[in-house]
């Protein structure tokens, strides 16, 4: 029986050698989080009926395999699950999913030495994460994602399907983007269009990165982004169709001035369409928006032993004070729309802000202190304070939150939208293992100063809190 099993090993061994003769080196690995999150009023106190409270642990496994064909040719595949505990097969499509993750292939010298393609789907980003990364809308999962929506902004599952050509002229780097987010379905119901592409959503984008090479390690970065969405309209319905569309044009500069200070600024301007709803069904307004981002961050050179540093970030993105303003009934209004689109940036993980707010109509000062107390233990202390850019003309608001779709009474008056005071501590338990937890607390601003109080509560009792404690294996 051993020699019939020895047999048969080296027989299945044998037919599978030409599958593999190609492939150089294989390469498995992954990770497993788990994570207890704990969430109250994440609505601020908006559905009048008391705390609303998230308590649940969730687990996000990715396993992930990387093969190297030839010396220039590689492949990426990587599988996710993220589920609340429990929480498996309860209904098609939900958390006992096992989806792609990543699934693209790199070619490097590809037609010539300086260029490399990547195609599949695949995790990007530029610069700090500002405009486009791939994690998309980074406060929101997918709608079958296990963790969604009590948790969806702490998804892991952050990728796009896309083709990059990456040019390398060092110092000098020139990549362009072409990204597909939504693929046409196709027109469904009798009205049915030749133009199959009605509901795409399109990613474009080149950007451009020089390093000055003078001692302060200077690199200078230059982007232009277009997106154009074709799903806000339906030409079923009957109407005209209407493509929104945003460009986005951008500078972003990086120097060290002197040891242990880093100093960044980024500006960019978004430009294209707003598609609106109207009286008489959609039109569009031109888009004007601006968004600003500086960032100062400094290695103390004190106590070097437990690395002190400091860290200060501004970001500014414009605000409109009506989306749906119109100078008269049926009628688009011929101001411009001057709400930042938060496209696809990846800022602020983790946050309790970040998991309520689209970045759009803020000005947020940040101020973070961390210093590791003992070997392998981090700890982060964190001031987030927001303001609008412009105040609002409507009396309510609909907030993202983690629960659900709310709507809040709102100050038109006022600016002050809170601020968010966050403790963050990770262990390094092994190379491996990672422990780690995070406590928050976002106060509400006058903005939410109700004049009649929402379920006779006042801003005080509105406070959203939240903790998470996880533990990370990496492998």
């Amino acid at each position: 029986m051993r020699k019939i099993i020895l047999l048969a090993l080296f027989m299945a061994a044998f037919a599978a050698m030409p599958a593999f003769a190609s492939v150089q080196n294989v390469k498995v690995s992954g990770d497993i989080d788990s994570t207890y999150v704990y969430r109250k009023n994440f609505d601020l106190g908006a559905n009048g009926i008391g705390d609303e409270v998230a308590n649940f642990p969730i687990t996000q496994t990715r396993l992930r395999v990387d093969s190297d064909l030839t010396d220039n040719v590689s492949a990426t595949v990587a599988l996710i699950n993220e589920r609340g505990w429990n929480n498996a097969d309860t209904a098609a499509g939900d958390s006992s999913d096992i989806v792609i993750n990543l699934a693209y292939a790199t070619l490097r010298e590809m037609l010539y030495s300086p260029l490399t393609v990547v195609v599949g789907r695949q995790a990007f980003h530029y610069g700090n994460s500002f405009i486009i990364d791939s994690a998309g809308t980074n406060n929101s999962a997918a709608g079958d994602s296990g963790i969604s929506p009590a948790a969806g902004d702490l998804t892991k599952g952050t990728a796009q399907d896309a083709v990059r050509l990456i040019f390398d002229y060092n110092p000098l780097t020139v990549e362009f983007l072409v990204s597909k987010l939504q693929s046409a379905s196709g027109p469904s119901g009798s009205n049915v269009h030749n133009n199959d592409d009605y509901d795409d959503i399109d990613l474009y984008g080149i950007n451009t990165s020089y390093e000055l090479g003078d001692g302060w390690n200077s690199l200078v970065e230059a982007y232009f982004f277009f997106k154009s969405d074709r799903s806000v309209t339906d030409p079923d319905a009957g109407v005209e169709q209407e493509t929104d569309k945003i460009y986005v044009p951008g500078l972003r500069a990086s120097t060290n001035p002197i040891e242990g200070l880093n100093v960044q600024a980024e500006v960019a301007w978004q430009g294209g369409n707003k598609v609106v709803t109207t009286t008489r069904a959609t039109g569009s307004i031109r888009r004007n928006a601006y968004g600003v981002q500086a960032i100062a961050n400094y290695q103390l050179p004190v106590l070097k032993e437990y690395k002190p540093t400091a860290q200060y970030v501004f970001t500014f993105v414009s605000g409109d004070h009506n989306v749906s303003d119109l100078s008269y009934s049926g009628q688009l209004s011929i101001e411009k729309y001057n709400a930042w689109d938060p496209m696809f940036e990846n800022q602020a993980s983790g946050k309790i802000y970040n998991a309520i707010f689209n970045l759009t109509n803020l000005q947020i000062h940040t101020a973070e202190f961390s210093v590791n107390p003992i070997e392998d233990l981090t700890t982060k202390f964190t001031w987030t304070g927001m303001w609008l850019d412009k105040k609002s003309d409507a009396t309510t608001w609909t907030l993202i939150s983690p629960d659900g779709t709310r709507t809040a009474d709102v100050s038109k008056d006022e600016t002050a939208l809170g601020y968010e005071l966050d403790f963050d501590t990770n262990y390094d338990y092994t190379e491996d293992v990672q422990i780690g937890a995070s406590l928050g607390w976002f106060f509400p601003g006058d903005v939410f100063d109700h004049a009649t109080p929402v379920g006779g509560r006042n801003k005080a009792d509105n406070i959203a809190k939240q903790a998470l404690v996880h533990v990370n294996v990496n492998f």
